[in-house]
């Protein structure tokens, strides 16, 4: 893993609908959402799904420029459950997938026919996903760390602004400013399918498991989901209950310095 410095200090978090000045495109895709699923007016609907502005003090810590899944297992080419599924797939080009109970086996070959990556996949429960953390003495962010952490500071919106495209879907788009890195060098808040856990079990940061998107909830509602701040009370309270799913639980490892 790969970790940045991210400095402490007074901070200010969440986010105050009242300041948000949309442009025309946010405000048309909007009023279409509004009116299809009967939604509040647009200050009203982005205070509700972002955290409250409030005033921390956050300590200085490394945090890891990429989001870690606990269910994934790095397996080296050579492991016999690679070699046993390469066989009997007979493929070498792309990603190949063997699904068994309780998890499962990914494997992804480089241009040349060779495997670039494998990994076993299983399934654990948010416990045991902070528990596999802290088996390597790391922690995952709390709801404030993340926040502080993906917007370095900004008071916009999202990270980089207040804008969002208006023609598609954050993952419809490859490159843009929610794929690069953030002030702090963080690959964070680029792809709405890749919530975070954090130390609250009902609170989820960075993404909302793509429902949004997948269920074409309108082009501003698809980006609001990677808002600095955004925070669905619904989704989150439903991951954590008995009829909760997540095929994947990220993470965002912390070092503590003190």
């Amino acid at each position: 893993m790969r970790f940045v410095l991210v400095p402490g200090g007074p901070a200010t978090l969440g986010y105050d609908g009242s300041r948000f000045q949309p442009v025309p495109d946010q405000v048309d895709s909007y009023a279409e959402s509004a009116d299809e699923f009967g939604l509040p007016p647009l200050t009203e609907y982005v205070d509700a799904m972002t955290s409250p502005e409030r005033s921390v003090e956050i300590p200085a810590m490394l945090i890891a420029v990429d989001a870690f899944d606990p269910c994934e297992i790095p397996l080296a080419p050579d492991d016999p459950q690679v070699l046993e599924l390469v066989a009997s797939a007979g493929a070498r080009r792309g990603t190949i997938k063997a699904f068994r109970s309780g998890g499962g086996l990914e494997v992804e070959f480089d241009q040349t026919g060779e495997v670039a990556r494998a990994q076993a996949v299983r399934d654990v429960s948010y416990g045991e996903a902070l528990a596999g953390l802290a088996d390597l003495n790391l922690r995952t962010t709390t709801p404030d760390e993340w926040e502080w952490a993906c917007g370095a500071g900004a008071a916009t919106l999202f990270r980089w602004g207040d804008e969002s495209a208006n023609d598609g879907y954050p993952f419809d788009y490859d490159t843009g400013p929610h794929r690069e890195t953030n002030l702090w060098g963080l690959a964070i808040a680029q792809d709405p399918y890749k919530h975070e856990a954090t130390t609250e079990r009902t609170i989820v940061c960075g993404g909302d498991g793509g429902s949004t998107t997948c269920g074409g909830s309108g082009f501003f509602l698809g980006w609001l989901t990677l808002a600095t701040a955004y925070r669905d009370k619904e989704f989150g309270e439903w991951l954590a209950s008995d009829d909760g799913y997540a095929d994947e639980i990220l993470t965002r490892p912390v070092i503590d310095l003190t």
